[in-house]
């Protein structure tokens, strides 16, 4: 597949793509990123270039780990002909777009995407950053990678809470774009714990494809690339201040934004109890513990707020996401009232 911008293309690939890794660098002074963990697995097979190997986890997508990360690359002699290839995660993949970013004011750089969740979505769209004071993502950039490699088979070797996690993302854009896929995954959720393979490479594939189309449209998130932020809210604060994985910490945040939605007369009844039905059967929604005071700061410093506004995503129903304008103030007030 691919991702076409003003003046760039992404290529996409999918399936047993491993093997294209060597025709993809062919000619590129390579220089790959990775964690101890999948080093450990992987390692053995990645293609003969400079590894830089860093931990794993929210807490090394820091500035620190970037400046590490710059350290090796002029130690290695790096320049701005270097190519960053980042084999991993999200993390990884987010380090590794941010560095080459700023590396020697921007290089050249791929991914080959490992867990579930960067192959739905942290892979996919080119937005790179790091966390400050616990902040997701508050130093960033958008820069489109040069491929991504999204192989289905690495996910084999996956923890099930990372696998768990990356299936938050899969039901946000099945969520705010396409009801059919809801109901694939609604009528599958045994074959999808199981990791059934074809079913999950059609999933995979339709996700990628519903992201692919949001960014080609709004690349700088001007307007429905902000669909996308479905659950992030109060997902992300409550990822910052429990620990709890990505992906059930925004399903919390999307369950929160779907009681909100029919509240305000937009979802039915009916819509809402078959989200939270597949939440709950996909291990997503587990009863979780809250102190509203540390997740309304990091509501405070949301990089979505506009002053005294926030873009907030809202449900129609399922398949149709819709953004809707808050006072801050507003938001809070709703939102704490789901967990009073």
């Amino acid at each position: 597949m691919e991702i076409k911008f003003d003046n760039k293309k992404t290529h996409v690939y999918m399936g047993d793509a491993w093997d294209l890794t060597k025709k993809l660098l062919s000619g590129k002074d390579v220089i790959i990123i990775s964690d101890i963990n999948v080093n450990k697995l992987y390692g053995y097979s990645f293609p003969d270039y400079p590894v830089i190997t860093i931990g794993t986890g929210e807490a090394v997508k820091e500035l620190d780990t970037v400046k590490t990360i710059i350290k090796h690359l002029i130690a290695i002699g790096a320049d701005r002909s270097s190519f960053l290839l980042g084999i991993g995660g999200g993390v990884v993949c987010d380090i590794t777009g941010f560095v080459a970013s700023v590396f020697m004011r921007g290089i050249d750089f791929g991914f080959i995407s490992t867990t579930l969740l960067s192959q739905v979505d942290a892979s996919i769209g080119g937005k790179n950053g790091v966390n400050v004071n616990g902040i997701k993502n508050i130093i960033g950039c958008i820069k489109q990678p040069s491929f991504v490699i999204c192989d289905s088979g690495l996910l084999n070797t996956l923890p099930d809470e990372e696998y768990i996690s990356g299936l938050g993302e899969l039901v946000k854009h099945a969520l705010i774009k396409d009801k059919e896929l809801f109901r694939v995954i609604e009528d599958n959720i045994s074959p999808v714990l199981k990791r059934k393979p074809d079913l999950l490479e059609e999933l995979i594939s339709k996700s990628i494809v519903i992201k692919i189309a949001v960014v080609e449209r709004d690349e700088m998130e001007l307007g429905e690339r902000k669909l996308l932020n479905f659950g992030h809210t109060l997902g992300h604060a409550i990822e910052s201040t429990t620990g709890l994985s990505h992906g059930i910490s925004i399903a919390s945040g999307m369950m929160a934004a779907v009681e909100i939605s029919y509240n305000e007369g937009l979802i039915n009844k009916k819509d809402v109890e078959r989200i939270r039905s597949l939440f709950t059967n996909l291990g997503l929604l587990p009863e979780i513990k809250i102190r509203w005071p540390a997740i309304r700061d990091k509501i405070f410093s949301d990089k979505k707020r506009r002053g005294n506004n926030i873009s907030f995503i809202l449900l129609e129903k399922i398949g149709h996401g819709i953004q809707k304008e808050y006072l801050l103030e507003d938001i809070l007030k709703k939102l704490h009232k789901q967990f009073s």
